[in-house]
């Protein structure tokens, strides 16, 4: 994502706790895109990825949050139908959402993991408000975030037509 002035810095974030969490890889992309861009930002202020460690700001924080809260609250799963969580225990075993960004005006973004089939082939899953029908994308996560940032007709995720170029601020 060269657009938004990304680019590599050293060292790597340590997904071996998220990974071991949800009983297998993410995508490599994802990996990748959360190696080349500070933990801490946004991009055009819009869409936040979950980080590898750390509270509900992470992958496995917020995958846990979500596990115990359909776990605890049968009235929760009728949220995530027809997918449900991943480990959670009302969908197919080894199979369900991953959440794995959102942005600040409510959409949210996961994955439709199967922990059978190689990551990168994971469709992406996502809704504009929670309320409302997740939508599939078979395309990976970072073919996802630059139709989010560049493509106006990518309805109704895409924020090119509100946006002059893409940008990642650090906050």
């Amino acid at each position: 994502m060269a657009e938004t002035g990304g680019n590599a810095r050293p060292g790597a974030p340590d997904w071996s706790e998220a990974e071991q969490s949800l009983g297998c890889p993410l995508p490599a992309d994802f990996k990748e895109l959360r190696r080349r861009f500070p933990e801490w930002g946004a991009f055009c202020d819009h869409l936040v990825l979950l980080k590898a460690q750390g509270g509900t700001e992470s992958v496995p924080g917020n995958h846990d949050s979500l596990r115990k809260a359909v776990r605890g609250n049968p009235d929760s799963r009728r949220l995530f139908e027809p997918y449900g969580i991943l480990g959670a225990g009302e969908a197919r075993s080894g199979r369900g959402l991953v959440q794995w960004g959102y942005s600040f005006t409510e959409d949210e973004y996961y994955w439709l993991a199967d922990t059978t089939v190689d990551p990168m082939t994971w469709p992406i899953v996502a809704r504009v408000d929670p309320l409302e029908p997740f939508q599939r994308f078979d395309m990976t996560t970072s073919e996802f975030l630059h139709r989010v940032l560049t493509d106006a007709e990518f309805s109704p995720f895409g924020i090119a037509g509100t946006v002059e170029a893409p940008y990642y601020r650090t906050y």
